[in-house]
């Protein structure tokens, strides 16, 4: 008979959910009530999957809030994760992923450790294959932007099986570019919210912009 493992079974269905969303909502805001507001217009969108950002003052106490209301039925990330204490604290709190802009090699480990996903951040071949090396279930390439889909095509045609996410710069009309040049699943920060919706609050104009851009990604 063989036996499983616990911490790899947990990882692959985290993974699977992840890679399932398509689309992450990368909320990066100066507040922690302004990112809440955020998480729950997303939510309400039908995203099961979402990303805080370390940025976020008291974004420790965000994650908890959210863990508390929603429990597993949220996917939750937190990125801009830049030393093995923040990366500590983020899975104590209980995040499923971890992301960094770049690499963060204790972070893979701590991250495994405690059945969560590490999507370190990469930009050249030689960042991808550290990344790899150090055991990524996925790459973020960030900034997206820079290189654009050209960008993340060439890197997918020397690494094909790696999974890669764009991140800083995706929009709902860039976003399909990025996936026919590879991209497993893409990173939208502000670009997700409509700035004037967003500002006044109109919940209804933002789920349903939300609800658009999601559909386009699963089409």
């Amino acid at each position: 008979m063989n036996a499983t493992n616990p911490s790899l079974d947990a990882r692959a269905s985290k993974r699977q959910a992840l890679m399932a969303a398509r689309v992450v909502p990368v909320l990066r805001y100066n507040d922690a009530t302004t990112a809440a507001y955020a998480a729950e217009v997303a939510i309400a969108a039908g995203c099961t999957t979402l990303e805080l950002t370390w940025t976020i003052p008291s974004v420790i106490d965000l994650v908890k809030a959210l863990r508390d209301k929603h429990g597993d039925r949220l996917l939750l990330g937190l990125g801009t994760v830049l030393t093995e204490d923040q990366a500590r604290d983020a899975l104590v709190a209980g995040v499923d992923f971890l992301v960094s802009p770049g690499l963060v090699p204790e972070m893979v480990e701590l991250a495994h450790a405690a059945s969560a996903l590490c999507l370190p951040g990469a930009f050249t071949p030689s960042e991808v294959i550290q990344a790899r090396r150090a055991g990524a279930d996925m790459v973020k390439i960030f900034p997206a932007e820079t290189g654009g889909p050209g960008h993340l095509a060439a890197l997918k045609s020397v690494f094909p099986d790696t999974d890669f996410c764009p991140t800083g710069g995706v929009t709902e009309k860039n976003m399909g570019e990025y996936f026919k040049a590879g991209a497993s699943l893409v990173g939208i920060g502000s670009n997700l919210y409509d700035k004037a919706a967003f500002a006044a609050r109109d919940s209804g104009a933002l789920v349903a912009q939300i609800q658009r851009i999601r559909e386009a990604a699963h089409a």
